[in-house]
């Protein structure tokens, strides 16, 4: 699958199971990281951990797997690394304390708006 349709759908699920604040930074340009970096805001670490399950058995019907999770014991920080996309789960709690977008902040912003998930 192609990276950005794989980001769509990546949008597209989360947002689908109530995720907030989902944005994602093309990253490629300044980091051999990834070429994308995507966090999304959980409600709570039961929903995080819902969000990260989900997005893990939905992707794997697609035949997309991923090559790491880190987190899902803690559940206030869940990274799903799927090599081309690494997907951020966090509480509201985590994400402003870590505040990952001013790392990436000055590369191209994508929000579901903008990538037109389907609905």
């Amino acid at each position: 699958m192609e990276e950005r349709e794989l980001l769509r759908k990546i949008i597209g699920l989360l947002d689908d199971k109530k995720g907030e604040d989902i944005v994602a930074f093309k990253i490629n340009e300044v980091s051999s990281l990834a070429d994308y970096i995507l966090i999304c805001t959980a409600n709570s670490e039961v929903h995080a951990r819902a969000l990260a399950e989900t997005l893990i058995e939905e992707m794997k019907k697609k035949g997309v797997s991923y090559i790491a999770v880190e987190g899902k014991e803690n559940s206030q920080w869940i990274c799903v690394d799927y090599g081309e996309i690494i997907v951020h789960i966090m509480t509201a709690a985590s994400r402003e304390f870590y505040h990952l977008e001013s790392i990436w902040g000055a590369c191209e912003k994508i929000t579901s708006e903008s990538i037109d998930v389907g609905k």
